[in-house]
Parts: C-alpha cells; sequence; structure tokens
C-alpha cells in the first residue's frame, strides 16, 4: 500500500512546524525547496534548502568565509538511509547513515504519512526541538511527486 506508493521523487511545497500553543512556522523559511526520494531498492534521500541561500565569496567548496559556510550550513537540511514502512499504522521509518546533523547518523527518524490525493504526501513527526528558540514542535512536510 505505502511503501509502494511512496517510490519515486517529491517536491517540496511546505515544510512547517507547529508548537504546543497552535503557533506555526515555516521551519526553513518562506521558499523553502527541497527533495525527497524513495528508492526501488530501500534508500530514501532528503534535501531541503532555505531561499535565498547567501553564495560564498569564491564559488569553490572552501570558498565561503566562516560567516558564509556556518550561513550555508544553517540553510541547509539533508539527511539519507533506509526506509521501512509499516503499513498498518501508516508509518515510515528512516534509518540514518548520513546526516548534515551528526547526532542524527544511526537515528530512526519516523513520518506518519498521510496520502492527501495521489500526488501529495505529507510527512509528520513527532514534537522534537527544533527551529527559533529551541521549542518543540511538530514538523509538517507536504510533497507534490514529481511526473515520473
Amino acid at each position: 500500500m505505502f511503501a509502494e506508493w511512496l517510490k519515486g521523487t517529491w517536491k517540496l511545497d511546505s515544510f512547517t512546524g507547529t508548537d504546543a500553543d497552535g503557533e506555526s512556522i515555516d521551519m526553513m523559511g518562506p521558499g523553502a525547496t527541497g527533495f525527497i526520494s524513495y528508492s526501488d531498492d530501500g534508500w530514501v534521500s532528503v534535501q531541503i534548502a532555505g531561499a535565498d541561500r547567501p553564495r560564498y565569496d569564491i564559488p569553490d567548496v572552501a570558498g565561503g568565509t566562516d560567516a558564509q559556510t556556518l550561513a550555508a550550513a544553517r540553510s541547509l537540511f539533508a539527511y539519507a538511509g533506509t526506509f521501512a514502512v509499516d503499513e498498518e499504522n501508516g508509518i515510515v521509518y528512516h534509518s540514518l547513515q548520513f546526516s548534515l546533523i551528526p547526532n542524527w547518523i544511526g537515528s530512526r527518524q519516523k513520518r506518519r504519512i498521510t496520502k492527501e490525493s495521489e500526488n501529495v504526501l505529507v510527512l509528520t513527526a513527532d514534537p522534537a526541538r527544533m527551529g527559533p528558540l529551541g521549542k518543540k514542535r511538530r514538523s509538517r512536510l507536504r510533497w507534490i511527486r514529481l511526473e515520473r
């Protein structure tokens, strides 16, 4: 059911976080872009970037100043690993082997699956400390399937 349906590449439509008071924010700022891909061989890859990321002075991997490098890291979110689907409960687990956040490597990230339509996927996570002021927020990522 979900395992087959998830396969493919999805483009980020929105990434919000809602706190216990019901306040919702754009987690990577307005206009964030990104992709999530689920492969036939059981791998998942996620990349999300904030809009209007500042460019390095020199277009090279090591060409940014310390401030530019910090801004680049803070405006990007990425991880990859394997995935497994709990069909009965509508949950996908991402077992991370790579992550921009080093503490997440080796973790198992739980996401609830909502199928809004054949081409719209919503993934929600349990509340976790994230975003400004380190408030606990439930993240909600809405994805649109790319044409195959």
